[in-house]
């Protein structure tokens, strides 16, 4: 009697579990991260920056993250431009965020998606302000909505 009391509660989360198990994404995030830098900044700062871009974050839309510890004194900014060209189409953009500091700053959820269009696309970073090294490539893809 003491084991049904228990098998009970718990037979609706094993049923989920297992939906959720086997259950295909409608379209998987793929995260692809920049290279690390240092930069100065628009101020009295040196940064250490982090980034990527991924894939599908929202129904067609990708998202630029940045995270940056910035140190120094005064009012300090460091723009970043992400600069996007799809592969297929060659249609080109670009989408700017822009830390301050100093101390920790990153931007996330809503404030970090774009819209490039749909397909797939290479992306560079443009620094406001000298940096090494150079943050280098990446690749993402957003896939047309599917609801």
């Amino acid at each position: 009697m003491l084991k049904a009391l228990f098998a009970i509660p718990a037979l609706p989360a094993v049923a989920a579990a297992a939906m959720v198990a086997t259950a295909a994404p409608a379209a998987a995030q793929i995260v692809d991260q920049f290279d690390s830098f240092y930069s100065l900044t628009e101020g009295l700062c040196a940064a250490q920056v982090s980034s990527a871009v991924t894939s599908n974050a929202y129904p067609e839309h990708a998202a630029f993250s940045v995270a940056t510890t910035m140190v120094g004194v005064g009012n300090c900014t460091l723009p970043l431009t992400l600069n996007w060209r799809n592969v297929e189409t060659g249609e080109t953009g670009a989408f700017t965020v822009v830390a301050h500091g100093p101390g920790y700053w990153g931007n996330s959820g809503y404030s970090a998606l774009f819209h490039p269009g749909i397909g797939r696309f290479t992306a560079t970073m443009t620094v406001g302000a000298a940096h090494i090294p150079e943050p280098g490539s990446v690749e993402f893809w957003v896939d047309r909505y599917q609801g």
